[in-house]
């Protein structure tokens, strides 16, 4: 069986029963009281603000909730803001996919430390947000890279704000990448599931070699690195592979 994972408007990871498709999320602050100029950072973020936006918010493209207070329980973490490049347009979505994964997918690998394959078997993820309606009309070019930590239909609060947020592993529960019971969407280890990522393998290919080939080579190379007859692969779509994440993570049927 087979699963993918890719980039889209919200790290929302949807899944079939033969794929996942990770996507990463688009948002947008809502600064009232702010008296910016006019201009690519109207508005814009700052790394480092916390929120407590839900799935459903997150799920949108621009978000437009306050910025919360860090020291108390927050869903999202900003910790990277970058800007459209010059000539895309907000409408081109593909372009604007693969400019958010070379501002984002950075950024995350800052934020988590250690190598892909132990990032990967990990819950955490990164959403990204664009600006409003409105803050476009003003001139707003920035992008907006959150750190979550996906818990199935839900976004977990983030059990911690330091760098690196992961330890070596093996990953404790509370953070490690398992897959729920029915949608197989990503959780905690820590919550119920159904599949968990037990091992990784990195595909040498500089450009994204298409589902076909990573589905071929994970159903051959999958079967040694998990422990069930039934299992479960993810892997990063065109906007994440280009951005350097070539890891498929292989999960194995679980009783948890």
């Amino acid at each position: 069986m087979n699963s993918t994972t890719g980039v889209r408007h919200a790290l929302a990871t949807v899944l079939t029963a033969l794929a996942t498709a990770s996507v990463a999320l688009v948002a947008a602050p809502a600064m009232a009281g702010t008296t910016t100029p006019d201009g690519p950072d109207y508005q814009a973020p700052t790394v480092g603000e916390c929120r407590t936006t839900d799935l459903a918010g997150a799920y949108k493209p621009s978000d437009t909730s306050a910025p919360t207070d860090c020291a108390a329980p927050h869903t999202l973490r900003v910790i990277a803001v970058g800007h459209l490049p010059d000539g895309v347009a907000w409408s081109k979505e593909a372009a604007v996919e693969k400019a958010a994964a070379k501002i984002c997918q950075p950024a995350e690998n800052e934020a988590l430390g250690r190598s892909y394959p132990v990032r990967d078997m990990s819950a955490y993820a990164y959403f990204w947000f664009q600006p409003t309606k409105d803050q476009r009309s003003h001139g707003a070019r920035w992008i907006r890279c959150d750190l979550g930590l996906w818990g199935g239909a839900k976004i977990l609060p983030l059990p911690t704000d330091e760098t690196p947020a992961l330890q070596q592993p093996p990953l404790p529960d509370k953070v490690a990448r398992c897959l729920t019971p029915r949608t197989l969407s990503p959780t905690t280890c820590a919550r119920k599931h159904a599949f968990r990522a037990t091992g990784t393998f990195t595909v040498k290919s500089s450009t994204f070699p298409g589902s076909n080939k990573l589905n071929t080579a994970a159903a051959r190379k999958c079967a040694a690195r998990v422990s069930s007859d039934r299992y479960h692969w993810t892997y990063r779509l065109q906007p994440g592979w280009n951005a350097g994440d070539h890891v498929v993570v292989c999960y194995s049927k679980t009783k948890s």
